[in-house]
């Protein structure tokens, strides 16, 4: 259970790490983003009050703020998926009150995720695909952690259990490389 808090916290930390502004930075520097266009304009102070310095460009903070964005998917989806493993472990480990306490925080952290960044309606697809992907690299070894199971132990009862046990033995090998596919979705589609 240790194991899986600091886990948690770990992608916890990324999600703040992501949400980091440009308040602490030193240099003046005022942006204005412009919507339709998306085109930032730069507002730099000047110290003579007669010198203006107005610098428009298109691509001086997006790369920022995109890895900003690509964190907070990772992020958010990640801790949710986790906290969703860990409420289904406690549950089935009969800790019922704390099992539904981690879950109702694993749904949570997915309602709020559309106040937390920006989501491209266009691209509707590869959130699914990243959240599916991190799903299967994450849940099952979170679950298993969890109930203190071997990490590669696959059940008998729901979907994917049976569908892993199809596979054979070297089942296990596709969450690391679903894990993988969610982690570099976000970093290149999104």
């Amino acid at each position: 259970m240790k194991k899986l808090f600091f886990i948690s916290i770990i992608f916890l930390s990324v999600n703040a790490y992501a949400q980091v502004d440009s308040l602490n930075n030193t240099n003046t520097n005022y942006s204005q983003v412009d919507s339709l266009t998306n085109t930032n304009t730069n507002y730099s102070q000047v110290d003579s009050p007669n010198n203006t310095n107005i610098n428009t460009n298109t691509n001086t903070n997006s790369n920022k703020h995109k890895k900003q964005g690509d964190l907070k998917v990772i992020g958010i989806y990640a801790a949710s998926i986790i906290l969703n493993g860990i409420g289904d472990g406690l549950n089935n480990n009969n800790n019922k009150t704390a099992g539904h306490i981690v879950n109702a925080l694993s749904i949570s952290m997915l309602l709020i995720s559309p106040f937390l960044m920006d989501y491209d309606k266009k691209k509707w697809y590869w959130y699914l695909a990243t959240y599916t992907f991190l799903r299967i690299g994450l849940f099952d070894s979170t679950y298993n952690l969890t109930r203190k199971l071997p990490l590669e132990y696959v059940g008998t009862t729901s979907l994917t259990d049976k569908f892993y046990n199809f596979l054979g033995h070297d089942s296990y090998i596709l969450k690391p490389i679903s894990l993988g596919i969610g982690i570099i979705i976000p970093l290149t589609k999104l």
